[in-house]
């Protein structure tokens, strides 16, 4: 299905989120089966900071998901993978001001007919990623709603109750619902580990909020996981 791509205020890129939903959507089962992966109880703690624009480019891509038929049959491979995504999401601004010193990126899209997910990982030389997740945590808490540049739709940022995923020092999470021709929803997901960031978006196939935030819950454990053992 074609969702827009999630970069920051491009998060314009795809940008859907909750907000209240309807009681059928709340009740509406997903039809995969739940990764049978989870977190560590207690985190190990990020590795030392990476030395080298290599180092920074080998952990990014170590930390890439593989997301297969067990998690959900249209992630069995996934569709398109670069190192020329745009930035972080930043909603309302255009980027958060220390994402102009990234040393590596990796973008990994999966699209199919009934999940779009898209993980963006970023990794740097000197910048603490709670620098990155400070910033943003800065944006959410002014940013409400914006016209998504060259989109033509409106995005306002959700926060799901209870989130996907509990927030922390080095958990973001959110949704944003866009209002357009039609209204849908994407669900993000930021994790933060010594100089490196990693960015989930989700949605469902019929872009609605129960389905976006429940497929970051069933990701997050998997995102986790792959981040520990890269950062």
């Amino acid at each position: 299905m074609s969702f827009r791509r999630t970069t920051p205020a491009l998060l314009s890129l795809l940008l859907l989120g909750p907000v209240a939903c309807a009681p059928s959507q709340a009740a509406e089962a997903p039809r995969w089966s739940e990764p049978s992966v989870s977190a560590s109880p207690t985190p190990p703690k990020p590795r030392p900071a990476p030395t080298s624009t290599a180092e920074v480019r080998s952990r990014v891509t170590a930390a890439m998901l593989n997301l297969d038929a067990k998690f959900h049959p249209e992630t069995a491979q996934y569709t398109d993978e670069n190192t020329e995504a745009w930035k972080l999401i930043s909603l309302c601004k255009a980027s958060l001001p220390s994402d102009i010193k990234r040393t590596a990126y990796r973008e990994r899209i999966w699209d199919g007919e009934s999940v779009w997910i898209r993980q963006y990982v970023v990794g740097y030389l000197k910048v603490p990623g709670r620098k990155l997740a400070d910033e943003l945590r800065s944006v959410l808490s002014t940013c409400k709603e914006y016209e998504v540049p060259d989109d033509g739709r409106t995005s306002t940022i959700l926060r799901p109750s209870p989130p996907p995923l509990p927030d922390g020092p080095d958990v973001i999470t959110f949704c944003e619902r866009l209002s357009g021709k039609a209204i849908r929803h994407q669900c993000t997901l930021v994790l933060v580990r010594g100089n490196f960031v990693m960015q989930v978006d989700a949605a469902a196939s019929n872009g609605d909020l129960a389905g976006g935030s429940a497929l970051i819950a069933k990701i997050a454990p998997l995102a986790v996981a792959a981040f520990e053992k890269a950062a």
